[in-house]
């Protein structure tokens, strides 16, 4: 295999991109249905040649600066799968679909794609700062017209933000380790003569990113309030492409240069004075509290949706934090898991028809009237939270196992996303109050396609031997396995 193979579905999506843009120049009336079978395909063709890169034993470097190893190919194929889960589901929508938001929700993914197999730190920020702009672009274009400029203010002020302080870790990088490849500088951060001070900044700027793009509270992320005004299948699939690249932060930028593996390959051992295992922890408990307290806390129900479903994302960076060769393995799959969880939420809320501003008061009763959607989304809210049968009660499990008394901080997460579930289907299923929200009928293919998803997750929790295998085959390169 050669590098040019890397760049194979990268290639794939930029030319989905031309083909949309020349449907909407010298396409006819229907061009938005070509536009969207178009986008599908190319999704769809660029997650399969993802796949087939798995077959590469070994890390491969490409000289445009990319690296594909088992980490980035599981984010990869997590990023093309949750794409097409929410182009799906957007032709459904009740927003029109725009050339606009096609051609910057698939930029959005090739630049998703580029950050988290990007070698290095500077074009990790430039692909950040374009995925940024993709993003917000979707968002406004899906949005009110009247809202439009300041969504675009928000994404320059943001992105600047994001390329000043990528620009200064760059340059922190460069003067420390006279480099800025990821793979190098884990080579060179075991010399003895490295600036400590130095090394603490670059550590304190990545954890900083890493939180901020990932959106762990008292970050408001990347998107803030943008996503309240767009439909459900775009808000919930932005959420989580953005924790899916702020993962790749902690764990490419982070964890892959400052620590290394300790005897029998086992787990890692944090280099240098600066124990970053510890400060990843420390982010991840901040995260634990706040993710399911602010999702009580906050009276919009969709607000609430979008803070929730960080949950999962922020149990695989905590068992990340450990820094063990058994978590890292469920901690990946777990991130996997996770898109389809998304899935189903996305599905089950576009079957209610449920408005973009949608209170707690409007939910209550809304289980009396659609039964079987109400269920699929209190059942994904339930999987994102880590409960049995799902496969993240696993993770917990082994987390758990550790012994260490930050698990108290995952018991305590434990026990608030329980209440909010818990809180959530006795306002479904409250007797005398009934929504105002209309709710449509369900086809039977309709049905059968969410609870085939909801046996899907099941089975996936009760099997759960072939995804820690698959996971800890992703992660054989942060153990010296070549």
């Amino acid at each position: 295999m050669n590098f040019y193979e890397l760049f194979i579905p990268h290639a794939t999506l930029l030319l989905g991109v031309f083909i949309i843009s020349a449907l909407e120049i010298w396409g006819e009336e229907d061009r938005l249905s070509h536009q969207w079978i178009v986008h599908t395909f190319v999704l769809l063709l660029a997650t399969i040649q993802q796949v087939l890169l798995y077959r590469v034993p070994s890390t491969v470097f490409g000289r445009g600066g990319l690296v594909l190893d088992g980490v980035s190919q599981t984010l990869s194929i997590s990023i093309l799968l949750l794409g097409i889960v929410v182009q799906l589901w957007r032709r459904g929508e009740y927003t029109q679909l725009t050339p606009q938001a096609n051609l910057l929700t698939l930029g959005a993914t090739l630049f998703a794609l580029f950050s988290v197999q990007s070698n290095r730190i500077f074009f990790g920020i430039l692909a950040i700062i374009g995925l940024l702009w993709a993003i917000q672009g979707a968002l406004a274009a899906e949005g009110h017209r009247k809202n439009q400029p300041a969504l675009v203010h928000s994404a320059l002020v943001r992105s600047l933000i994001i390329f000043l302080v990528g620009g200064l870790l760059s340059l922190l990088c460069f003067s420390v380790f006279t480099e800025t490849r990821i793979d190098e500088m884990q080579r060179v951060i075991a010399r003895p003569n490295l600036s400590v001070s130095g090394l603490m900044s670059i550590q304190i700027l990545t954890l900083f990113l890493g939180a901020l793009v990932m959106g762990i509270p008292p970050f408001q992320g990347l998107l803030g309030y943008s996503r309240r005004q767009t439909s459900w299948p775009l808000a919930v699939g932005a959420t989580t492409l953005l924790a899916i690249v702020g993962l790749n932060i902690f764990l490419r930028w982070v964890i892959l240069i400052f620590s290394r593996p300790n005897i029998g390959a086992l787990e890692l051992e944090a280099l240098g004075t600066i124990n970053v295992f510890l400060d990843v922890r420390i982010v991840s408990v901040v995260g634990l509290v706040l993710v399911p307290l602010l999702a009580l806390f906050n009276n919009d129900l969709k607000s609430s949706f979008l803070v929730f479903i960080l949950n999962p994302f922020v149990h695989a960076l905590f068992a990340f934090s450990f820094g063990q060769r058994e978590t890292f393995g469920f901690a990946m799959s777990q991130i996997l898991v996770s898109v389809f969880v998304m899935g189903l939420l996305i599905s089950a809320i576009e079957s209610l028809q449920l408005p973009p501003q949608f209170s707690w008061k409007e939910w209550r009763g809304m289980g009396r009237k659609d039964l079987i959607s109400s269920l699929l989304v209190i059942m994904s809210l339930v999987a994102a939270a880590g409960l049995s049968p799902f496969y993240g009660s696993i993770l917990l499990y082994k987390t758990l196992c550790i012994n260490s008394w930050f698990g108290l901080f995952l018991l305590l997460n434990v026990a608030l996303s329980g209440y909010y579930v818990m809180r959530l289907t006795a306002l479904a299923f409250q007797k005398g109050a009934t929504s105002a929200t209309r709710v449509r009928e369900l086809t039977k293919n309709q049905r059968l396609w969410g609870l085939g998803q909801l046996a899907l997750l099941i089975f996936m929790g009760i099997f759960w031997e072939s995804l820690y295998k698959y996971g800890a085959f992703s992660i054989r390169n942060f153990f010296g396995d070549i």
